[in-house]
């Protein structure tokens, strides 16, 4: 017999959500569409069904999967875990840093917290994208700078492409939800921002008022383009102070530098080694500066404790702005420095990777003495006020 021939059950209970249909099935319409919830024999599993969906239903919304008992379908919080696996193992290789691998925990807590770590992977769907895109570009605490919302999403599509390549059949159409901010906002913010440099009056007001070791660090971050994990990271083997040279290679990518010392520079060296505190490990013990516990500035895990002394010095001093950093004397190097014209010179201080099609970089094998000197002489000349650049 069709269920169309059988009398129509009344409700469970007057307060029972659900009607009837003719088709067998329990129903409700809502956002004049009807829905189903599953047969008139089980008004049981069909309310579940209906409070389970109800919000994303009366939201216009496509209702979300659950894991049900005996289901082996992966969770968002599966993936994640999978993901993170895998980001830390690619750290125990050497082929990541920790700071990275730190990135993608917080990227992928934001992800957890945007979709529910129970939603089901194969569920995840355009609006799901949508929404993750617009709270990573809101944040928790207002709205987020296009550079760091680049940075997230960067991250959340390599998620979803290891998602796509070994977790799922179902191909997760993401790359252009997830697309990053344009160029143009970027250039938008970065006009909004101002310049990040110091003249070289701040600099100059900078070095006299600041510690020993700190001193030192301020003098290596305009004198050869150092940021703060260089100096956190410096080890007393890579400078000569007798003949004033660093021969100590970028520690982000490894690449090689070498870089002439001031008088002053090596000056501010010597204090430092002189007056570092004791290192509490032998693993620190080759290094140049150490925290008054005789620690690495530098943490593996991520963090330097540059950042905050720097800018305490900035604000005890009155001369502290918004994204001016530690990291503003590299750019302020590279500024003054490009006057020279010995662009060659300047990348192979600061450290950088020629472009892959640079064949002239690929058969260079040595960046001799006269343009370092002639560089490095010149940024010293403007920060005396000998030289100006304009």
């Amino acid at each position: 017999m069709s269920n169309n021939s059988r009398e129509k059950p009344a409700k469970p209970y007057p307060e029972f959500p659900l009607t009837a249909h003719p088709n067998g099935q329990w129903c409700k319409k809502i956002r004049r569409r009807l829905h189903y919830f599953g047969p008139w024999d089980d008004p049981t599993a069909a309310l579940n069904l209906y409070l389970d969906q109800r919000d994303d239903l009366y939201a216009g919304r496509k209702p979300r999967k659950s894991r049900q008992p005996g289901d082996d379908s992966l969770t968002l919080a599966d993936g994640l875990n999978h993901f993170l696996s895998a980001k830390k193992l690619a750290e125990k290789a050497g082929e990541i840093r920790p700071r990275s691998y730190l990135d993608y925990e917080v990227t992928c807590d934001r992800i957890a917290t945007s979709l529910g770590k129970d939603r089901l992977l194969d569920d995840v769907d355009v609006a799901d994208l949508q929404k993750l895109r617009a709270d990573l570009a809101k944040g928790e605490r207002g709205e987020r700078g296009p550079t760091t919302v680049k940075n997230d999403l960067t991250r959340v599509r390599m998620f979803f492409l290891y998602v796509n390549e070994y977790l799922t059949e179902k191909q997760i159409k993401y790359r252009k939800v997830l697309k990053s901010p344009a160029k143009r906002q970027l250039r938008e913010a970065a006009n909004l921002r101002g310049p990040r440099m110091f003249d070289a009056k701040k600099i100059c007001a900078l070095v006299k008022a600041a510690s020993p070791q700190l001193r030192a660090m301020i003098y290596l971050g305009i004198n050869c383009g150092f940021g703060n994990n260089d100096c956190g990271t410096l080890p007393i083997d890579q400078i000569d102070l007798e003949n004033g040279w660093h021969t100590y290679w970028r520690p982000k990518t490894h690449n090689p530098r070498r870089c002439p010392l001031w008088p002053e520079t090596v000056k501010a060296l010597k204090e430092a080694v002189a007056k570092r505190p004791r290192p509490a490990s032998k693993e620190v013990g080759g290094l140049v500066f150490l925290t008054r516990e005789g620690t690495c500035w530098s943490k593996e895990a991520g963090g330097n404790a540059i950042s905050p002394e720097f800018r305490k010095l900035l604000k005890d001093l009155g001369i502290y702005r918004p994204h001016e950093t530690f990291y503003s004397l590299r750019r302020t190097f590279e500024t003054v420095a490009a006057v020279t014209g010995e662009q060659v010179a300047i990348d192979h201080i600061m450290g950088h990777i020629a472009p892959t099609n640079d064949m002239a970089a690929v058969y260079r094998q040595q960046v001799f003495d006269k343009p370092l000197l002639k560089v490095t002489n010149h940024v010293r000349a403007w920060l005396l006020g000998r030289k100006k650049v304009s």
